[in-house]
């Protein structure tokens, strides 16, 4: 019995952080030639910006996106590239930190600022007699 891979989507969630609260999508994940593809051209070209944001147009599954009367925008190439600049590149560039595998920020181990014990122990320098 041979093993059948699922290909990945990628989720993304807009949260209270940002200007896009409330925002979802699903994107597809790219296969390996593709990350490659964009990985090169990301270097020969210094953003290749316009590769980038194609890909993301062609991988979109879904979004929960409505226009101003409440009607659900269809979540395809030709509409991605009729919203707001800033907001599609802002999601296409958290598609791409998901794609390279950027994680969230690790979470505060110490919510109440105070500083360890350990670091108010006073550390002197042995004298050199005492040293050996």
């Amino acid at each position: 019995m041979g093993f059948h891979f699922k290909p990945k989507n990628i989720q993304l969630v807009f949260d209270d952080t940002t200007d896009y609260a409330g925002f979802e999508c699903t994107i597809r994940g790219m296969n390996l030639g593709e990350y490659m593809e964009v990985i090169r051209l990301d270097e020969v070209t210094n953003g290749a910006l316009d590769s980038q944001v194609k890909r993301f147009a062609d991988s979109l599954i879904s979004w929960n996106l409505e226009d101003e009367q409440g009607n659900p925008i269809p979540a395809t190439a030709e509409q991605v590239f009729q919203q707001d600049m800033d907001f599609m590149l802002h999601v296409a560039a958290k598609w791409m930190d998901a794609v390279h595998g950027v994680s969230a920020p690790l979470e505060q181990t110490s919510p109440d600022g105070e500083q360890s014990v350990a670091a108010s122990i006073p550390m002197a320098t042995l004298s050199e007699s005492l040293a050996s």
